[in-house]
């Protein structure tokens, strides 16, 4: 038995390729241990924090700018989807009055609010709103997210996501449009009777060939009638117009303070490869009223891990703007070779700090930037000082094996091959592998000068890892 992986990216959500071993095999002579990882652990890895501002409010009608926001690369541009408020003299902040405006970007540095012309505000379409007020049928549009869907008829090719409630019982909303631009508010709620009061993540996913959603779930009303706390609920569709009830899919938990909410998902498939997930939650602490960026990884969307109970964007120190907490939105993509950014939100204010006058005395109006990973880091397999582990017995398609890797200085990484039997195979052990130092998104692993791998493809073999002072990310063989 072994894993095909072919020629599909390997990254290290949890331990799944990782042969565990025994401290004491099974029979011979004396007890001995085999194949036992050591000096290896999975790291989280954090961002590099780009401060610039994507948006900033500069516009009549953006008297603040909240942290839900969708971003993605569409035909050789960036699109920003972001939610914006406007409030008049004595108006109270009010989620169902949210609106969605729309930047773009060609570098992803610089960025245009252009002047769409769909949206009636104050009497004139002259804005860089898309969806909200008349366009949204009086709905709002707070928790927006914004996807492509490569199923869907060219008119409906874009398609949207949001909340809204009457008379006290919510809904989650839908529209379609054939550029990202034009709206058509769909009439019939998604879900009835449902209350996702976040930023409600749907896409369509290709290999299921359906939709996929994560929604906010309120654990105590699935099982008692009373709210409880925030956390993640999934479903899926076949049909975008409608969608059952969405159930509880990840919770704060024993290891959690019993303050802890989650509250945003910010799901993202994870980019380049088939069969990683990421989750970027906000989790909220009730007790300090701040909430900070942690990360989660699954295989298959459903089942998730937290590989750090530490927060992987934590909120800022007194004075830095960030003291309120931060946010993440919805969407990786890659600005500079090399690197993908998420977008944030970081916030002056805590979550309940605006409800109250004296808490708006300094005013908080928000601004969305990057954080930013190198490809494929957000988590490592990492040896701080040596460290070695064996794979679970794969077979392959390609004919090299190529790794993104980082060591300090003295570092370095070597692969060794072996059968499915843990046979080391001749002319590919440890002593035969060419050390890789250095920082490398994309190196080549050879063997005395030798890369080719291809007498193996479609047979069983492992592969022992050998790091020290290092960190790998990802392994593929090409």
């Amino acid at each position: 038995m072994a894993y095909n992986i072919g020629n599909r990216k390997q990254v290290f959500v949890d331990w799944q390729l990782i042969e565990p071993g025994y401290g004491v095999r099974w029979g011979g002579e004396r007890p001995t241990s085999w194949e036992m990882p050591h000096g290896l652990r999975l790291a989280v890895q954090p961002p590099r924090i780009d401060p610039q501002p994507l948006v900033q409010p500069d516009r009549p009608w953006e008297s603040f700018i909240n942290v839900y926001c969708t971003l993605f690369e569409d035909e050789g541009r960036y699109r920003l989807y972001y939610e914006c408020h406007y409030l008049g003299e004595g108006d109270e902040p009010s989620d169902l009055r949210a609106m969605l405006a729309y930047a773009e970007s060609t570098d992803g540095v610089n960025w245009v609010k252009p002047r769409v012309g769909t949206v009636s505000f104050q009497g004139s379409t002259d804005n860089n709103l898309v969806y909200a007020l008349d366009v949204s049928l009086g709905r709002g549009a707070h928790g927006a997210t914004v996807f492509k869907d490569p199923s869907a008829p060219p008119e409906q090719r874009y398609k949207l996501v949001h909340m809204g409630a009457v008379g006290g019982t919510g809904y989650v909303y839908g529209a379609v449009s054939p550029d990202g631009l034009r709206w058509t508010a769909l009439k019939q709620p998604l879900i009835s009777n449902y209350f996702s009061d976040t930023q409600t993540v749907v896409g369509f996913d290709p290999q299921k060939g359906r939709y996929v959603g994560y929604f906010r779930g309120w654990r105590g009303m699935e099982e008692a009638n009373w709210w409880g706390r925030r956390s993640i609920a999934y479903a899926e569709s076949e049909r975008f117009e409608s969608w059952p009830r969405p159930r509880i899919l990840v919770t704060p938990d024993v290891h959690d303070n019993p303050d802890t909410d989650i509250y945003t998902n910010s799901y993202t498939p994870w980019p380049g490869t088939e069969g990683a997930h990421l989750l970027f939650p906000a989790f909220y602490q009730r007790a300090l009223d701040v909430t900070e960026v942690h990360l989660m990884t699954s295989r298959d969307g459903l089942r998730w891990e937290r590989p750090s109970r530490q927060p992987v964007i934590p909120a800022g120190g007194p004075g830095s703007g960030w003291e309120g907490g931060v946010y993440a939105g919805c969407g990786l993509v890659s600005i500079r070779p090399g690197e993908w950014s998420l977008p944030i939100g970081p916030k002056k204010h805590s979550h309940n700090q605006g409800l109250f006058a004296e808490g708006r005395s300094v005013p908080d109006r928000g601004y969305l930037c990057l954080a930013t990973w190198r490809e494929d880091g957000f988590i490592a397999l990492e040896a701080p000082t040596e460290g070695q582990c064996t794979t679970a017995p794969l077979t392959f398609s390609g004919r090299e094996l190529h790794l993104n890797l980082w060591t300090r200085f003295g570092g370095e990484v070597k692969v060794e091959l072996a059968d499915e039997a843990c046979q080391t195979i001749p002319g590919h052990s440890f002593e035969d592998c060419d050390p890789i130092s250095g920082d490398y998104l994309d190196h080549t692993v050879s063997w005395r000068g030798n890369t080719d791998l291809s007498a193996w493809v479609g047979k069983p073999l492992r592969l022992r890892l050998y790091l020290r002072r290092a960190r790998l990310y990802a392994m593929q063989f090409v």
